[in-house]
């Protein structure tokens, strides 16, 4: 079915999955802001920036895309997910970043860590996705993660990434310390209806489908259906295109666009 898809639209392969290269990234003003926030941080050397947004806006692929800009020959990168149970697991993971094999002691764990950070030729900086899974236990310690005795000196930069629950978690009394080293946040929104048609074109040429395919009023009622949520835009497209190969259809317009999503 996939070969009959690529045949009948001439793509070189399929459109609006997640195997997006850096450089083939849609530039929504969203992503433009989130990647500056993200740049000027590290070049202010801040210790924890925070980007939320809702499920499927796409920040993940954003915070990739921002990532890849990054000198690394300054900077190493260590993505972790957001499901941690502890603030020992945590410091754990971050020293496997480094290369580094974890003591199975916290006690132990916590001084090398320190150490490694100190000593590294590189700066690291950890992204956290979905850091609204992780325990507060692990997000208390990421406050003591930044802390280097009396040298004030950044050596590590955290970014949390997460859905807007997570500014919520951080509102709480108990995370006051950790929420005021946050200087630097931003809260992602969906696409707009002429960012969301312009979407699905580039989601197209960069398979190198050229002629229209998505008639104008069919991309207005994608916008409508998903309110311009970029995953949502993806299903949308995707599962369109599948009944257009299926009905030999060559231009896909509003009766064209499924009922459901699921």
């Amino acid at each position: 079915m996939k070969q009959v898809i690529l045949n009948h639209y001439g793509f070189s392969r399929m459109p609006f999955g997640k195997e997006i290269a850096a450089e083939e990234v849609f530039k929504t003003d969203a992503l433009s802001q989130a990647t500056a926030m993200l740049c000027l941080g590290l070049d202010s050397n801040e210790d924890i920036m925070l980007l939320t947004g809702p499920i499927g806006c796409g920040k993940s692929l954003i915070v990739r895309h921002a990532v890849a800009g990054f000198d690394t020959n300054r900077y190493q990168i260590i993505s972790l997910r957001g499901s941690l149970g502890s603030a020992s697991e945590l410091f754990k993971l971050v020293l496997g970043g480094l290369k580094v094999e974890p003591p199975h002691s916290i006690s132990k764990a916590k001084p090398l860590f320190f150490s490694t950070v100190t000593e590294a030729a590189r700066k690291p900086v950890v992204v956290l996705d979905d850091a609204q899974d992780a325990c507060p236990e692990a997000l208390l310690a990421i406050k003591a993660m930044t802390n280097f005795d009396s040298d004030s000196r950044n050596r590590i930069t955290f970014i949390l990434v997460g859905q807007p629950e997570l500014s919520t978690i951080l509102g709480f009394s108990h995370f006051d310390a950790l929420r005021a080293r946050i200087r630097l946040a931003h809260q992602l929104t969906a696409m707009n209806l002429q960012e969301t048609c312009a979407y699905i074109d580039h989601g197209l040429r960069i398979v190198e489908r050229h002629e229209s395919l998505f008639s104008d009023s069919a991309k207005m009622e994608i916008f409508k259906r998903t309110t311009g949520i970029a995953r949502q835009v993806n299903s949308l497209c995707y599962q369109a295109i599948v009944r257009g190969a299926i009905e030999e259809k060559h231009i896909i317009d509003t009766h064209d666009i499924p009922e459901s999503m699921f």
